[in-house]
């Protein structure tokens, strides 16, 4: 804030000099051609009153000084306001003032573009908040004209099918009456758009390559034919700021060519929250929740002084602000559920904060599960469907030691220390029927309830679904599987043909789009490669800028012939189907020599299911012919152990 008082203090100076200057050479020469001081004043008099605009050569220096004055107060004011209610982004949000007051302290003129600025910073810091909310102060204090804001979102314009809605889109913000224009994720702007949208930036103004006209909608329509008039053949952007929102600038950044780069003097970058700045904005959140209750149920929540402290201490924050008001909703939705399900009007409520809230009531305790279903996967009963999955060991260990790692990097932030995240990216050897699948979709599950993922969806491709028919095709149509992705994890089968070769264009192209989107979405996406131990490894050696973002290899080892066998067992069990005991040694010995024979073409795990299927087809007949015989009990001639 110094630096930007330091900054303004100094055009004020430069300017009061320069309009001195004016005055007095003005004054010199009016007076060279006769003028006196009092036809000056007779002349302002008559343009006052024939036009309403006041001349007054005398007092523009001191109006100049006082306007940059009111332009300093305003952006420590602008500031200042807004942090009552984005807290711990001092810093922040000085400079996120100083972007917006920059073109008028420099004395701008009208029908420009104001300003073009990029805002970085992790999720959950308050980024958008500090945005909304500076930008209602700016437009009541009237220095914006309207507290509108037009949202562009990348992702919506991946391809190049999507030009004639990215047009239109742009054109429409630039018309609208809002001052402030938001690109969100234009990382992930199909990149000839991306450029366009450069040029705008630099040069407040870009040629189409086709004419467009407006519609009765007042919407731009392309031409349909070259004797329409009045038609649209540019963008223009002026009187607006520009404002990029990241969660990476350094990745945003790369994107833009050197000459933007340059362009861009202001990038406000929030910081993660503190330990107590989340604590502060949980007791906030806290106390709107006992309000709320009394206002919207006539309910009298009470809870204890050190709550904020004891959930803070269980609680995920890696997403920050968003972690707490996430547990805030849930708060707020058990409270109404109990309301709701109480045969009595509830009057009082006390929440006893812990690892969930417990809420006493009418002489019950009820928890929070026991209200809602929680957002959040259970950590506990994932860790045991894991360990339910046969073999595997080494796997369950490898992401055993990472949850452990993401735990004590928790730890540390919390103690104020530094801690670089690994990465999570995974890749998956081993031959089929070997659990990729299934292990995968479990990491999804584990990282969303460890907090790194917010959906914990699971994905799973093969090249047909990311590599194009055509050229122009590939690109938009691996950053659709992406988009699809976000939040969970992509799962690629089969990777290494994803490139057939050096001059594979298509599939170096989706390999590309790929390692962006890996980058661009760092902190909410998880790609898995899986495939054969061998060609994986050549695949990757060919590839390595690919290599150095996976990290962690995690191989399948092939089923022993006993682990087969509970296998087998498990899945009988799965179909209410007994497997004797008597067969289990005979079984074990058949499983064993077709892994030794051939692992790779056996179908590990689908070998297991295939002998059981049989077994129960040829059960039926058994039991055909024999009607008193148990239903649910294999034996051990219904299995064909005959080695093929």
């Amino acid at each position: 804030t110094e630096n930007a008082v330091d900054q303004l203090n100094a055009i004020l100076r430069r300017q009061s000099e320069d309009l001195q200057k004016q005055s007095e050479a003005l004054r010199d020469q009016s007076r060279d051609l006769g003028f006196t001081d009092q036809d000056f004043a007779k002349l302002q008099a008559e343009v006052q009153k024939d036009f309403g605009i006041s001349v007054d050569v005398e007092n523009q220096q001191k109006r100049q000084a006082q306007d940059l004055q009111a332009v300093l107060n305003g952006m420590q004011e602008a500031a200042a306001q807004t942090g009552t209610v984005v807290l711990g982004q001092e810093s922040f949000l000085a400079d996120l003032s100083r972007a917006f007051f920059r073109p008028l302290a420099s004395g701008q003129a009208e029908d420009r573009l104001r300003n073009v600025f990029v805002i970085s910073g992790p999720a959950g810091s308050g980024r958008h908040l500090a945005l909304s909310t500076m930008i209602h102060i700016l437009a009541e204090k009237h220095w914006l004209a309207s507290a509108d804001v037009v949202t562009i979102n990348g992702s919506h314009y991946a391809g190049s099918e999507q030009e004639k809605v990215f047009i239109q889109d742009i054109y429409a913000a630039s018309c609208a009456p809002a001052e402030v224009i938001v690109i969100e994720q234009a990382e992930a702007l199909y990149p000839p758009f991306l450029n366009q949208l450069m040029k705008l930036c630099q040069n407040e103004e870009v040629t189409l390559n086709k004419r467009y006209v407006l519609n009765k909608g007042k919407q731009l329509v392309e031409a349909g034919s070259s004797l329409v008039t009045q038609t649209v053949s540019t963008l223009k952007l002026t009187n607006k700021y520009i404002v990029f929102l990241t969660t990476s600038r350094k990745t945003l950044m790369q994107n833009f060519p050197n000459s933007m780069v340059e362009q861009i003097l202001d990038q406000p970058a929030a910081q993660p929250l503190s330990p107590e700045v989340l604590l502060t904005i949980y007791q906030r959140l806290l106390n709107d929740s006992v309000q709320n209750a009394k206002k919207q149920l006539n309910v009298t929540l009470t809870l204890d002084d050190d709550a904020a402290q004891k959930r803070l201490a269980v609680l995920e924050t890696s997403a920050g602000a968003l972690a707490l008001e996430k547990d805030v909703r849930q708060l707020n939705a058990a409270i109404n559920e109990l309301c709701l399900k109480q045969p009595e009007p509830v009057l009082e409520v006390r929440a006893e904060a812990g690892r969930e809230w417990v809420f006493e009531v009418n002489d019950q305790r009820l928890a929070m599960s026991n209200l809602i279903r929680l957002e959040k996967d259970d950590l506990d009963a994932i860790r045991k469907e894991m360990d339910a999955i046969v073999g595997l060991q080494e796997v369950k260990d490898t992401l055993q030691s990472m949850e452990e790692h993401y735990k004590v990097t928790q730890l540390r932030q919390k103690q104020g220390l530094k801690a670089a995240p690994l990465s999570r990216h995974m890749i998956f050897t081993g031959n089929p029927g070997t659990g990729k699948t299934t292990m995968a979709r479990l990491v999804a599950r584990l990282f969303k309830a460890l907090g790194l993922l917010s959906q914990g969806q699971l994905i799973e491709v093969s090249r047909s679904d990311l590599v194009g028919r055509y050229v122009g095709h590939t690109a938009p149509l691996t950053q659709q599987i992406i988009e699809s992705a976000l939040g969970g994890v992509l799962f690629i089968d089969e990777a290494y043909s994803l490139v057939r070769g050096k001059d594979d264009s298509f599939g170096l192209e989706a390999v590309d789009t790929l390692v962006k989107g890996m980058e661009d979405h760092r902190d909410d996406l998880i790609v898995i490669l899986a495939g054969y131990s061998r060609e994986m490894e050549e695949f990757l050696n060919a590839n390595s800028g690919l290599k150095s973002r996976f990290p962690n290899i995690l191989n399948f080892a092939d089923y022993t012939g006993s682990e087969l066998t509970q296998i087998a067992v498990s899945l009988a069990q799965g179909k209410d189907y007994v497997i004797d005991e008597s067969c289990l040694n005979d079984l074990t010995i058949y499983f064993n020599a077709v892994q030794m024979n051939s692992a790779a073409r056996s179908g590990n795990g689908r070998l297991a299911r295939n002998t059981v299927e049989k077994a129960i087809l040829n059960q039926s007949r058994r039991i055909l012919n024999d009607p008193q015989a148990r239903m649910d009990l294999l034996l051990r001639e219904d299995f064909d152990l005959e080695l093929s």
